[in-house]
């Protein structure tokens, strides 16, 4: 038999047969490679969604290539560090493809998406993008704290929640049960607005439907207070979304040089919606955004403040009275920061996650009741005590306090307040609360757990929602309104500065008299001729009905809520 003999030398055509047979053995070894990357992405998507699907949530978007990347604005189409009066369009970054790991916190853009990729600002791929992007921040960021209450869902007629890109021709975006998050667009001075464009309009809508699944029963409360929460809930959200974004962390910590209660980029919320409301209602909005975080706005009995006032002034209107809620946050969330020391992009997102934590801990063990707002700020005070040993207790009391929504006695007295017990949380993992007295306390103040009464509607859907009991309020000509009062009795012994002690029928009577004052009821469904002559004046624009009158078996009025929207209702006749 032959022997082959290797020859270490030939000619040159021989060393190119080599040197291509050693090429496509690369590319065969390469092209192999890549495909073993591209099954074992595969595997992993499917084992994702078998888990989505085994825990009822549904079908799950596909996770994209770590590699692809889209563009999206950081805060707002209008951001800036110093506000002009006519605004250029900021930079878009660039950011992965947003994957939402949350199966039961999906959600569905109504139309059709373009494939991933860095599209330019101003078109329809681009507006599609930043709004996946913002909204899948802030589901993740949502989801963190909501691990302590497993099995939270939204509250939503659909699931996976639709959102509408394009719902019509308006200043304005809404959440609500049927139709999930609808977003608006309007021509104002040549500019076309898109209100979905704007992450911080975005992620102010979706925590409208964080709250909802969190505490369904807030939403159809006639409660002042309730309603302003919601509102400051959303624009919290917006502020603690876009925290997730290291750049945003670096600007606000340069901008403000780490003391982030001052006005900044940060702090001003929908510049671009903002400037457009001001163009056909100067003082509507703040002068340099939609509402500004970074505000000194005192507490003040709701019942005493007009329905509307200028965006200098406190009115009872949920979205200005919200302000006196979040500018106490921002003041906390400052002061949070301070107290882990040296102000940098990893404490400043740690804080925001401590403070997002304490905001869920807060809205579930809160009491629907009147004085509403004292007794969020206290159970938040109180769940910092026992999630975190009282870390935050100084920042938490002394924001509150200068907001006025605790007086210094009532936050002083929350040290022999009762404080929640951390449980295991039921199929998490996690921790979540259960109230009990400290030593010293009587056991009659942890009433609400000891009784059984702590709200699961958390995992509930649209159909089974929890709400809360109803009431008879008489207003004007004598109409009778059944409305769901704030009835739960308080938990912590405190008040907010120069509140009186109100009853509930008395609340609610003060939030629907608004509401006729507002125009936000409307009545088409009814056949009362003079309820309909009242509460739907032919004046109001329709995209202002807030909530409207359902007749009941009994044949009653009863009022619900059709949405939450985001107060920027245009009046053509200002154009």
């Amino acid at each position: 038999m032959a022997r082959r003999t290797m020859h270490t030398g030939g000619s040159a055509e021989g060393g190119e047969d080599v040197a291509a047979a050693v090429q496509s053995l690369t590319e065969v070894a390469q092209s192999l490679a890549n495909s073993a990357a591209r099954m074992m992405q595969m595997l992993q998507m499917m084992q994702q969604i078998m888990q989505s699907r085994a825990q009822g949530a549904g079908p799950v978007a596909a996770p994209q290539a770590p590699a692809a990347q889209i563009n999206t604005w950081e805060l707002d189409p209008y951001s800036e560090e110093t506000p002009t009066e006519d605004p250029p369009l900021a930079t878009p970054i660039k950011v992965p493809v947003p994957v939402n790991q949350a199966p039961l916190l999906q959600f569905r853009i109504t139309t059709p998406g373009p494939p991933p990729a860095l599209y330019a600002p101003e078109t329809e791929n681009f507006r599609y993008w930043t709004a996946m992007e913002a909204l899948t921040r802030g589901i993740t960021f949502w989801s963190g704290p909501l691990q302590s209450l497993p099995g939270t869902r939204w509250t939503t007629v659909e699931s996976p929640m639709q959102v509408t890109l394009d719902a019509g021709e308006d200043l304005n975006a809404n959440y609500s049960r049927q139709f999930g998050l609808r977003f608006y667009q309007e021509t104002v001075r040549g500019v076309d607005i898109f209100s979905g464009e704007s992450p911080d309009v975005s992620c102010h809508e979706l925590g409208h439907a964080i709250l909802d699944a969190l505490r369904p029963e807030l939403f159809d409360a006639a409660s002042i207070e309730v309603a302003s929460f919601h509102e400051s809930f959303g624009d919290m959200s917006a502020i603690l979304s876009a925290l997730q974004l290291p750049s945003v962390c670096s600007k606000a910590i340069a901008e403000t040089g780490g003391h982030l209660n001052v006005n900044s980029e940060l702090s001003r919320l929908a510049p671009q919606l903002g400037w457009g409301i001001r163009q056909l209602s100067p003082t509507a909005v703040d002068p340099d955004c939609l509402r500004n975080a970074a505000n000194r706005f005192f507490y003040e009995d709701p019942d005493e403040l007009p329905p509307s006032a200028p965006a200098s002034q406190l009115a009872s209107e949920p979205h200005s009275f919200s302000r006196v809620f979040t500018g106490a946050f921002l003041d906390i969330l400052a002061r949070m920061l301070t107290t882990l020391g040296q102000a940098t992009v990893e404490n400043l997102q740690a804080v925001s996650r401590d403070l997002g934590q304490l905001l869920v801990d807060g809205a579930h063990l809160a009491p629907i009741t009147t004085g509403y707002y004292s007794q969020v700020a206290a159970s938040m005070v109180q769940a910092d005590q026992a999630r975190f040993n009282g870390r935050y207790r100084s920042a938490l009391t002394s924001g509150f306090v200068q907001h006025g929504i605790l007086t210094p006695s009532a936050a002083a007295g929350l040290s022999r307040a009762p404080v929640p017990n951390m449980v295991p949380a039921a199929g998490a993992g996690a921790a979540g609360f259960s109230m009990a007295a400290p030593t010293g306390v009587s056991s009659g103040l942890a009433m609400r757990a000891s009784l059984g009464q702590e709200s699961e509607g958390y995992r509930a859907t649209a159909q089974d929602a929890p709400a809360l009991p109803t009431r008879t309020v008489t207003m004007r000509f004598g109409l009778e309104v059944e409305v769901h009062a704030a009835l739960e009795p308080p938990r912590f012994s405190v008040a907010s500065a120069v509140a009186p002690t109100r009853a509930s029928e008395d609340e609610a009577h003060a939030f629907v008299e608004d509401l006729i004052q507002l125009g936000r009821i409307d009545a088409e469904a009814t056949a009362l001729t003079m309820a309909k002559e009242l509460l739907s004046p032919s004046s109001r624009a329709q995209s202002k009905k807030t909530h409207t009158l359902v007749t009941t078996r009994d044949g009653k009025l009863l009022l619900k809520r059709r949405h939450f929207n985001c107060g920027c209702c245009r009046d053509k006749s200002l154009v």
